[in-house]
């Protein structure tokens, strides 16, 4: 006897669960909805984003200008992409053209096989008040012989400031000059490699110069989400709430982050005002309110064996930041967060100590 086969389980649709989330979540912007607040996750990626688009953005989207970020400084995509975590080159002797992330793990090799490997690098050579000078230098790697090797100068990378009255903070253009003798003396193949290294140096410099990257877009929104009462609901950040008066102000953000690059996109999780979800959002801010002050009594106590002024307005300026943090969340949270309150009145027994003391040095 044979049977037919049980039928085959429906794929995913996820486009229809993108449509099922997105209606739960407006049906959760109503005024009668039970909308403690939302989690907000993000994830963005390079595109290619103009500090003019940005604000251009912020414009449309009636999001705050004074949480953009300043204009880019070419001094810092100098920096950045001659710096440690920039522009570097890694390839076998044998195979100079081997280059890219593929060459940090290397080609196979057989059992016991040792190679010889050169990185071509940037180091610090000068900086003043009208330069900054880095010279890209050869690292030869000799497995067999446990040895390094240096080839000091194949091209000298300068920035020149701009230091006229009317140029704009940390104005100033990249040269790049060629060491043609040090460089002719390699095998032709390295040749042809250390002089793509400089081609990728000078575009990578003016790709910093032109466009925010990922990082610098990723600060902006953690800075704006921060900036609404934001509490990290995972201690290493990532996962932040934000209070349900701030709905409207997510929608644009989500928007904003749809515009950066492919695959950028904002999340905000409608979390429904029931006391399992209202005592892990107090939880996650008395935890970080502990830290915080735990740090800002330990800070307090090297203030007074310094008996310094400026670190007595400093932390008196975090602590009130912490009082009214503590204050606003109480009220929207509708909790009382007494533990909290308690450790801000003994950091404010401290603090007083503190600020009577520098008076008196005064």
């Amino acid at each position: 006897m044979t049977t037919a086969p049980p039928p085959e389980a429906p794929r995913p649709d996820l486009k229809t669960g993108d449509a099922v989330f997105d209606a739960y979540a407006e049906a959760m912007q109503g005024e009668d909805a039970p909308l403690l607040g939302h989690l907000v996750l993000y994830s963005i990626f390079d595109g290619r984003v103009t500090r003019e688009d940005l604000a251009g953005w912020f414009t449309e989207l009636d999001l705050d200008e004074d949480l953009l970020p300043p204009p880019v400084r070419y001094v810092d995509a100098f920096e950045r992409v001659t710096g440690p975590d920039g522009v570097r080159v890694t390839y076998p002797l044998d195979d100079p053209a081997a280059t890219g992330p593929a060459s940090r793990h290397r080609r196979r090799r057989g059992r016991g096989e040792l190679v010889r490997t050169a990185t071509l690098m940037l180091r610090p050579v000068r900086r003043d008040g009208g330069q900054i000078v880095r010279h890209v230098v050869r690292e030869i790697r000799d497995e067999e012989r446990t040895s390094l090797k240096y080839d000091t100068r194949l091209a000298t990378c300068t920035f020149e400031r701009d230091n006229s009255l009317n140029s704009p903070e940390g104005a100033g253009t990249l040269t790049i000059a060629e060491n043609s003798s040090a460089i002719a003396k390699l095998p032709e193949a390295e040749q042809t490699t250390v002089r793509q290294m400089l081609t990728d140096l000078d575009a990578a410099f003016r790709l910093r110069c032109t466009y925010l990257t990922s990082d610098k877009l990723r600060s902006v929104i953690r800075r704006y989400v921060e900036h609404l009462s934001a509490i990290k609901v995972r201690p290493t950040g990532g996962v932040y709430f934000v209070h349900r008066q701030h709905a409207q102000t997510l929608g644009a953000l989500r928007d904003l982050v749809s515009r950066f690059g492919q695959g950028s996109h904002l999340v905000r999780v409608p979390l429904p005002d029931q006391d399992e979800m209202r005592e892990m959002i107090i939880a996650a801010f008395t935890t970080k309110a502990k830290d915080e002050l735990d740090a800002l009594a330990k800070d307090i106590a090297a203030a007074q064996r310094g008996g310094r002024a400026e670190d007595a307005r400093r932390l008196y300026e975090r602590f009130t930041a912490l009082q009214a943090a503590t204050n606003e969340h109480s009220e929207l949270l509708s909790t009382s967060l007494d533990d909290t309150r308690a450790s801000l009145q003994l950091v404010k027994i401290q603090l007083g100590g503190l600020l009577a003391t520098t008076s008196d040095d005064e």
